[in-house]
């Protein structure tokens, strides 16, 4: 039993009593290559955990599934009392033997033991959040300076004059500055300038008589708990943060607290205070860490979406204020499109945006502005997009008169071209600039669109594109692609899943663009049955947080994220999951074909 990891789950979910109760009664048994472990119509005796080794489940001819060590089989046969596949050792196989009445009695006493095997999705998700909640403190502990980041140091000369410094102060809406003299570097903070009005100084004295030349540093890449400790130990407010050596910025208590605190607040802060695109790219950089230790911490894909969306959308605001003529922003709105309209991309994933220009106003530096707003998300870790839904394409910068042009095209000559464009507009939504141009452009397309039942069958009909990789006795369907057997979570599950909600929005006239949101306000209004919005909700949760699990691991080999899951490198759980999810997408799809007549197109 030394072999076996009581911290998988679901055993993860026992009392030291229950693992004792059930070690007691475990046996380890082996089988060789080819040897048939359990088969169809045969009444199973035991849950069995794999110690070594790869057992696969044969549907018929077809594989249905790989176990490897950790992974366990087969929990619903146990119930059923009869297994309805045959599971076959590919490579031999030790493994555990767990008898049916123990594990059955386990189920029944211990609620999250049986949610393992017999929970809906909604309540397996809450088991995942659960057991990343556990890896929260570790995450915290190896957080690093450069993590949280440090403010712009504000330097002046030793020479300058207490008065000069206060306003210094004052412009960079800093509490601190760091003083040069000559080789020494000193720091003056809005306590000495407190003490100076006390004792009566004449604030026209040069500031380097009155700063303390005893500094305490950190370099950017010690840990964030050293600098609190640091902090703590001095009982200081601010550190100085150097890199090779030299001074990269100051740090301050708050910075340090917030971070262990409210990672997102203090991102949100420096942004508000970001002068540069150079300031703005390493925040871009702070949101993809802040999505590994808020994934670390169990936060699920819903919340840490919009949560990602609002830090992007001021990141966006910041960058397009930086770059754009006051007069340009006055004129225009920056919309985002798509799933970063939807707030459901975590990761960065291709950039997806237009502009609204006010009617008869043009800009001599529009096209420029354009191009580099485009670059400068291309340098926050925003690749360009494949099809050219950017600013810096003409036909995404268009004014109210040729917007109202673009519905109508797509309204009265549907293409397949039309309706994708349509679908990502109707996720739109503003950044910054006036807001209203994009209302005025919603009402416009609400106002124009008919009860016409085949145009409303054209536009849903985009979830017929992909096939669901999910078939009989919930086989997962895989192809090869670059020397990996895969599935697209994408194109098979998630896109089928938000079209089809966005096209009973569309036709039901519902303003929410989150798919979320757009499933509890058609189940409200009795468009979509209740449990089906609460397993699609469920489904979707799954789905996002399959990719985004993908995508991470994808990012900590250096290979680029992408949508292939392959289904072998997942456990018990997240494989049952993933077929819980899809056969979710595949209920849906076909409530969708009878609801549009999807056949008879």
């Amino acid at each position: 039993m030394s072999r076996f990891d009581f911290s998988q789950p679901p055993f993860d979910s026992l009392s030291p009593a229950e693992r004792d109760a059930l070690e007691a009664k475990a046996d380890i048994v082996y089988f060789p290559d080819e040897a048939q472990v359990l088969g169809p119509g045969q009444g199973p005796d035991a849950l069995f955990v794999i110690i070594k080794g790869v057992v696969a489940e044969l549907a018929g001819d077809e594989v249905a599934a790989r176990y490897h060590p950790g992974d366990s089989f087969d929990a619903r046969a146990l119930a059923a009392e009869q297994t309805l596949n045959r599971f076959v050792v590919e490579e031999e196989a030790l493994l555990l033997s767990l008898p049916r009445e123990a594990v059955l009695r386990l189920t029944a006493s211990n609620p999250r033991f049986g949610a393992f095997f017999f929970a809906d999705v909604s309540q397996k998700l809450g088991m995942l959040a659960q057991r990343a909640g556990n890896r929260e403190l570790q995450t915290l502990l190896t957080a690093t300076v450069r993590d949280a980041g440090c403010r712009q140091p504000v330097f002046v000369d030793a020479d300058a004059s207490i008065r000069d410094t206060a306003a210094a102060m004052k412009q960079n809406r800093s509490k601190s500055v760091l003083v040069r003299a000559g080789d020494k570097l000193g720091i003056f903070t809005t306590t000495d300038f407190r003490d100076i009005i006390i004792d009566g100084v004449d604030s026209g004295e040069p500031v380097g008589r009155h700063c303390s030349y005893t500094l305490l540093s950190i370099d950017i890449d010690d840990f964030l708990f050293n600098a609190l400790l640091l902090m703590t130990q001095r009982n200081l407010r601010r550190l100085v943060v150097t890199e090779q050596g030299q001074p990269k910025g100051m740090l301050a208590q708050v910075d340090v607290l917030s971070y262990f605190s409210n990672h997102s607040h203090l991102i949100a802060q420096r942004l508000e205070r970001a002068e540069t695109l150079d300031e703005l790219a390493d925040i871009a950089g702070q949101i993809d860490r802040l999505v590994r230790i808020l994934t670390g911490h169990g936060v699920r894909p819903p919340q840490l979406g919009k949560l990602v969306a609002a830090l992007n959308v001021r990141l966006f605001a910041r960058a397009w204020g930086m770059i754009a003529p006051p007069d340009l922003l006055e004129n225009s709105c920056l919309l985002v499109l798509g799933s970063e309209g939807r707030g459901e991309q975590i990761l960065k994933t291709d950039q997806d945006n237009a502009l609204l220009l006010r009617d008869g106003y043009r800009h001599a530096k529009l096209e420029q502005s354009c191009l580099e707003f485009s670059a400068a998300l291309a340098r926050f870790g925003y690749p360009p997009c494949p099809g050219g839904v950017m600013i810096s394409n003409p036909p995404w910068r268009l004014s109210q008169s040729e917007m109202r042009d673009r519905i109508h095209d797509w309204l009265a000559r549907p293409s397949g071209e039309g309706m994708m464009q349509l679908a990502i507009f109707v996720d739109a939504e503003a950044v910054c600039g006036d807001a209203s141009l994009l209302r005025q452009s919603q009402d416009y397309l609400r106002s124009r669109l008919q009860d016409d039942a085949s145009f409303f069958s054209r536009f849903a009909r985009a979830i017929e594109q992909f096939d669901t990789p999910l078939g009989p006795f919930s086989r997962l369907k895989t192809r090869e692609h670059e020397g990996r057997e895969a599935l697209d979570l994408k194109k098979g599950g998630i896109f089928p899943l938000t079209h089809g909600l966005r096209a009973l929005a569309l036709e039901h006239d519902i303003e929410d663009t989150n798919s979320a949101a757009r499933a509890q306000s058609l189940a409200a209004k009795g468009y979509l049955e209740a449990a089906l919005a609460a397993d699609i909700q469920d489904a979707l949760s799954c789905l996002s947080q399959l990719r985004l699990d993908h995508g991470l691991r994808r990012l900590d080999a250096g290979l680029p994220a992408d949508n292939l899951l392959e289904p072998e490198t997942l456990g018990t759980l997240e494989r049952d999951l993933l077929k819980e999810a899809l056969a979710v997408v595949k209920r849906f799809k076909a409530q969708l074909r009878h609801h549009y007549r999807l056949g008879s197109f």
